[in-house]
């Protein structure tokens, strides 16, 4: 399994390590999934703070010696927005001294060619990494929780970013409604296939202010057990390795805003689990 820290070490040789600092452009999403609350998974979610001084927060907060900045646009959708606002937002961060390089977070449908054309400009300076949010390769799925964009529009943005000269990253989430084991490899496979240089793996959460969070109260939605997490994890693993760098394997939200599942934060855990599964001794 090639671990994350692998992957940035080859894509940032000249750092003994890399961290992330978290940035809000100010964008927004043009629609809202059903499961969404940004406030549950970025920390940045919520500030009003012009971006250069978010990271300047950022940089004194992670500073270690020999320690590379990525600059990591992970609130909303951060593509979604005409070109030369992109380019007024990302070219003085990219031109930081302490930045080695992009992480931008985005959709399969906000990733049009002249924004790709963009991304490809600034990778010349330095590395970008381009998140996309693929989350299932299931269109029915996809129409259910208010995604509004297709499998193949997934399949179409990863290929425009390789094309471009950019490196990938796939979201996904296991356990999405009327999901199963079939599922959950026809998205490893997707995602394999598109040639991702890395992937972040996590189950489905339930939080506060989401459409999800009623019809769970209502007991339209059954999540995945622990067991049955792990196992579908360790299937996609097997799947994406050695090729794909394993940036996460679960994920965690605020407790004042999760409702279920309680055991998502427990990565060493989860870990535990999945290793166990992949050597085969479980």
């Amino acid at each position: 399994m090639k671990l994350y820290k692998d992957f940035l070490g080859e894509l940032f040789p000249q750092c003994e390590r890399v961290r992330k600092v978290s940035l809000n452009a100010g964008l927004n999403c043009p629609s809202f999934c059903a499961y969404c609350n940004n406030s549950s998974f970025s920390p940045a979610a919520k500030t009003e703070l012009p971006v250069l001084k978010q990271l300047e927060a950022g940089i004194r907060n992670v500073r270690k010696k020999n320690c590379g900045i990525l600059a990591y646009f992970q609130s909303y959708t951060n593509t979604n927005a005409p070109v030369q606002k992109l380019r007024e937002i990302f070219t003085p961060v990219i031109s930081n001294s302490d930045v080695v390089g992009l992480a931008i977070g985005t959709r399969p449908d906000c990733l049009p060619t002249d924004v790709a054309e963009l991304l490809a400009e600034l990778s010349k300076i330095k590395p970008v990494i381009v998140e996309i949010g693929i989350q299932t390769a299931n269109d029915e799925t996809l129409k259910k929780i208010n995604r509004n964009h297709t499998v193949q529009c997934s399949r179409d943005a990863a290929l425009l970013c390789k094309n471009s000269g950019l490196v990938t990253t796939a979201h996904i989430i296991l356990g999405l409604p009327g999901e199963n084991m079939s599922d959950f490899i026809n998205t490893a496979n997707l995602v394999k296939d598109c040639g991702f240089s890395s992937i972040k793996i996590h189950p489905l959460h339930i939080v506060k202010g989401t459409r999800f969070a009623e019809e769970y109260q209502k007991g339209k939605i059954k999540l995945l057990s622990f067991e049955e997490y792990c196992k579908a994890a360790a299937e996609v693993i097997r799947i994406v390795s050695p090729d794909i760098a394993i940036e996460r394997i679960s994920a965690e939200s605020p407790k004042e805003l999760l409702i279920a599942p309680d055991w998502g934060g427990d990565r060493a855990k989860i870990g535990d689990c999945i290793g166990k599964l992949l050597d085969g001794n479980e």
